[in-house]
């Protein structure tokens, strides 16, 4: 399996901040039982596409992703606030709209040379913090 190392390039094209295209007015959801059960931990995912063989604009394929992202976050709200601290010291959700980050990042890597199975393996942590 391939791997993305010194001789690799991964080049961050952009990064932008979404955000639900509806408004909400800032609200609390208290975590449940089961929430408070399992460690706390940060959830990120990457996205990869094949390069096509007819020239298209990245630009508009991504700005349709970030639209999508935005349509979601009005259903899945609490994805784009964080998690707070109330009087008491128990953890919420602060829905605040803040938004999600979209990375756009280009790599010289053929995606069938990456070992998804074991991504410490083969991408080392580059594409993700």
């Amino acid at each position: 399996m391939g791997v993305i190392n010194e001789d690799s390039w991964i080049k961050v094209n952009r990064t932008e901040v979404v955000a639900s295209k509806q408004l909400w007015h800032d609200h609390w959801l208290p975590l449940t039982n089961l929430d408070l059960l399992v460690p706390p931990f940060e959830v990120g995912s990457f996205f990869y596409y094949k390069k096509p063989h007819e020239p298209v604009d990245v630009t508009t394929m991504v700005d349709a992703l970030k639209t999508s992202v935005s349509q979601a976050l009005i259903l899945f709200y609490p994805l784009a606030g964080e998690i707070v601290h109330n009087s008491a010291g128990e953890p919420e959700i602060h829905y605040n709209n803040k938004g999600v980050e979209v990375i756009e990042a280009a790599a010289d890597v053929e995606i069938r040379e990456l070992n998804f199975h074991n991504p410490d393996e083969s991408i080392e942590g580059k594409l993700m913090p």
